[in-house]
């Protein structure tokens, strides 16, 4: 099977989504977690697959969702998944994804973004370290287990933070304001507002579970 490009819109913080939904739309399939669906009929004639249980959208809206939808599978209310773990399943399943993106999973309800940073330790997920992104207008978040890796500046993004999940060993960082050489972590810690020294920089760790985002301030 073909690997493909996979956007998810989820039910989060939906303000800034439309022109990232725009931006990706030609390049990657499209597919909608519960609320992300209905902003996906909002924006676009049609997209590929509308997941969840939309249990918080009227039957107005559930008939647009079924209309721009190409495929449509409602979940029944009470699982053990949730739809954004579901719909990342179905992506998985159809495209083959090289990458995906999640847009609206910041901001919104706490519970919901917990639950999406929790994603990290998702086994569907960590099977494709480094290549899941949170993502909207100020930050991008990418989840990654031990190994080594370069990382290019995104445009407008001046801060870089690490975040481990876990305690990290032998933490690296080169190409970086604050450089480590093989630092260790006992507990869970935030490295944050680090930045690059040039257009790229290198990372390693041995042992883990670390986020890394770029981000920007919001009055950029």
């Amino acid at each position: 099977m073909q690997s493909e490009k996979v956007v998810i819109v989820v039910g989060g913080d939906l303000t800034d989504v439309a022109a990232l939904v725009r931006r990706y739309a030609t390049s990657h399939r499209m597919v909608g977690a519960d609320r992300g669906a209905l902003k996906l009929a909002e924006l676009l004639p049609h997209f590929d697959a509308a997941i969840g249980d939309f249990d918080s959208v009227t039957p107005s809206e559930m008939e647009d969702i079924k209309k721009k939808s190409l495929v449509c599978r409602v979940l029944p209310a009470q699982k053990d998944e949730t739809d954004t773990e579901a719909a990342i399943a179905y992506a998985i399943e159809m495209f083959n994804p090289e990458e995906i993106i999640l847009l609206g999973a910041f901001g919104g309800r706490l519970d919901h973004l917990m639950s999406n940073l929790w994603l990290a330790f998702h086994p569907l997920v960590k099977q494709m370290t480094g290549k899941v992104s949170l993502i909207d207008r100020h930050n991008t978040l990418r989840f990654y287990l031990p190994g080594n890796y370069v990382l290019k500046k995104e445009e407008g993004k001046k801060y870089l933070s690490f975040i481990g999940m876990t305690p990290i060993k032998e933490l690296k960082l080169t190409g970086v304001a604050y450089p480590l050489n093989g630092k260790d972590y006992e507990y869970p810690i935030a490295l944050v507002s680090n930045e690059f020294k040039d257009t790229e920089m290198t990372f390693s760790f041995g042992s883990g579970l670390l986020a890394v985002i770029q981000s920007s301030d919001k009055r950029e």
